[in-house]
């Protein structure tokens, strides 16, 4: 069975994006029956889309897991649904802030995950790593990418089963920010948010 992750590099200031580390630890990891395929993509909304146009094209994933930073949330999050909307807060790192805009013309308003997102929620807290399920990745490219996923597996029937993850920032992200301007904000270390991952993709592949 092939399984593609993504995650992201650093936006918004931040020098680290959480999801880049998940990647890179996840490139010499081995489970039984599992080919997994990862990439980081860019937090730029045209380049994120063609990217993961050719990724999901040229490996055909049968499960495809995309992970994205949620600054200030305290649990791993097992998003509900995307929508096709791009509304930024911010620009993203090539300075473009879409407004109100639409993702496909030809997709639907809103797709739901096709991961078994409560069953993983509540292996993950078995293993005592927080987690909820989320019902907004937001407007950024974050949605964008989960949307474009479900949209390529509603109309060309893979990956059979895709959603996202929001992660926490890392133990050293938190610390840099309180010492830089007194921020007391929540993380996770990278082991958990790691094993979380792992978690994700064996409860996707049981159910």
């Amino acid at each position: 069975m092939k399984v593609l992750v993504t995650g992201f590099e650093p936006f918004g200031g931040d020098k680290i994006n959480p999801t880049e580390k998940i990647i890179d630890s996840l490139e010499n990891e081995e489970l039984e029956g599992v080919s997994i395929v990862t990439k980081v993509l860019p937090v730029v909304f045209k380049k994120a889309d063609e990217s993961l146009a050719n990724l999901l094209a040229e490996h055909k994933p049968d499960i495809a897991i995309h992970l994205g930073l949620a600054a200030g949330r305290s649990s791993i999050s097992l998003e509900r649904v995307a929508i096709n909307l791009m509304d930024a807060r911010i620009p993203d790192n090539e300075n473009y802030q879409p407004i109100d805009e639409q993702l496909r013309k030809d997709g639907e308003t809103a797709y739901l995950t096709k991961l078994p997102i409560k069953e993983i929620v509540n292996e993950l807290k078995k293993e005592g790593i927080p987690s909820i399920v989320s019902n907004t990745a937001g407007l950024y490219v974050c949605n964008e990418v989960m949307y474009l996923s479900l949209y390529h597996s509603a109309k060309f029937g893979f990956p059979a089963k895709t959603g996202f993850i929001h992660v926490p920032y890392l133990p050293e992200q938190v610390v840099d920010k309180f010492l830089t301007n007194g921020q007391n904000l929540p993380c996770l270390p990278l082991d958990l948010q790691v094993k979380a991952v792992k978690i994700a993709i064996q409860q996707t592949m049981k159910l």
